[in-house]
């Protein structure tokens, strides 16, 4: 049919720290706008069908040049496939798109420090960073290829022989989507190094395109698993407390984020000399932030790993190992699953066609 045409996943890119991600296609939102951008097509396209399946349901849009936008809204989660039979003025088709594994779910972001980057956990080198699951070996991939290893923006200084980890995400990933029956995808948005107030200023200056990431992303679910740097820098519980408080505020004001799609983990447990007692203070703060914001607890990190070091932990104080990264997952999966997220018909996502890059599949 047509002449023209394009199949395949429907991908978004994401710009990172350097170079990009490449996933597909996902959005938190249940509006989903398609524009026809018949500037692009052969000359002779007039109009067009844009057409959403899903679990047998089909919904149908008409669109010509003169209004080439359309509108599907109130959508459930899953995964769609969309189709553009595009024709000219006497109905002759002259292009057409399908597309599959469009996303109508969850964007999760983690934000935190190296144990949420993944330092010490499976790390990876690649000279491209514009990144694909296939790059990466099936075992680092989530199942839909939307979690795979993303670039570690801070391991560079200490591992020059490492550029990507593979964190926590694949796994957890492949968890949420089972126990939220959606797609799922989370941001790995862990800064090795980082304090609370570091990673706060980021966000309000818009760092290494922290904010343009966020955007793009739109995240309805916030996992925030910081501590151990103020720790070692000895800031205080209530600077810290006061930082994390910021934290928590932005997210709501300037990203719409809810109070109660919000985690706060309970840092992980150095065994550097002194630093439990610091801990402890951090946690009683966390734990009264969360109680008089209606924030959800994430994990308890200090208490799980207290305990069997060796086990858990790399060869330094603080750093999960790889086994230790999957028992990070289980244990935010374990916060997060009996809470699915609630829609947000509000948050409208934007599929153009044709797509500007397609690249090859993941």
């Amino acid at each position: 049919m047509g002449r023209a045409g394009a199949t395949g996943e429907y991908w978004l890119r994401v710009r990172d720290v350097q170079g990009s991600y490449t996933i597909p296609y996902i959005q938190s939102g249940r509006d989903l706008r398609v524009e026809i951008d018949f500037a692009s097509l052969p000359a002779e396209a007039a109009r067009a069908t844009v057409t959403l399946r899903w679990d047998g349901e089909v919904w149908r849009r008409d669109v010509d040049r003169a209004s080439p936008v359309a509108d599907f809204v109130a959508l459930r989660a899953g995964e769609y496939e969309l189709t553009a039979e595009v024709a000219d003025q006497a109905g002759e088709g002259v292009w057409h798109a399908s597309h599959r594994s469009l996303g109508v779910g969850a964007v999760v972001a983690a934000l935190g420090d190296s144990l949420t980057e993944g330092y010490l956990g499976h790390g990876f080198a690649r000279d491209d960073l514009d990144l694909k699951a296939a790059h990466f070996p099936p075992n680092a991939v989530s199942d839909d290829s939307r979690n795979f290893p993303q670039f570690s923006p801070t391991t560079m200084r200490h591992r020059p022989d490492v550029n990507c980890f593979q964190s926590w995400m694949a796994r957890l990933n492949n968890g949420l989507t089972n126990a939220w029956q959606q797609p799922v995808f989370i941001a790995n948005e862990g800064w090795g190094g980082y304090t609370a107030e570091n990673y706060l200023t980021m966000m309000r200056t818009n760092q290494d395109g922290w904010v343009d990431r966020m955007r793009l992303l739109q995240p309805t679910v916030w996992l925030i698993h910081l501590g151990v740097n103020d720790e070692r820098a000895a800031v205080s519980a209530d600077a810290f407390a006061a930082n994390l408080r910021d934290i928590v505020d932005l997210l709501c004001a300037d990203f719409g984020a809810e109070a109660d799609a919000i985690y706060v983990a309970r840092p992980s447990y150095d065994y550097a000399p002194g630093a439990s007692a610091i801990l402890r203070g951090y946690i009683t703060q966390i734990d009264r932030l969360v109680a008089e914001l209606g924030l959800w607890p994430g994990p308890d990190f200090f208490a799980t790993f207290a305990t069997d070091k060796e086990r858990w932990y790399g060869p330094d104080p603080v750093h999960p190992g790889p086994e230790g990264m999957d028992l990070m997952a289980d244990l935010w999966l374990a916060a997060l699953a009996p809470n699915r997220p609630r829609a947000k018909d509000s948050m409208a996502g934007v599929v153009r066609l044709p797509q500007d890059r397609s690249p090859e599949p993941c």
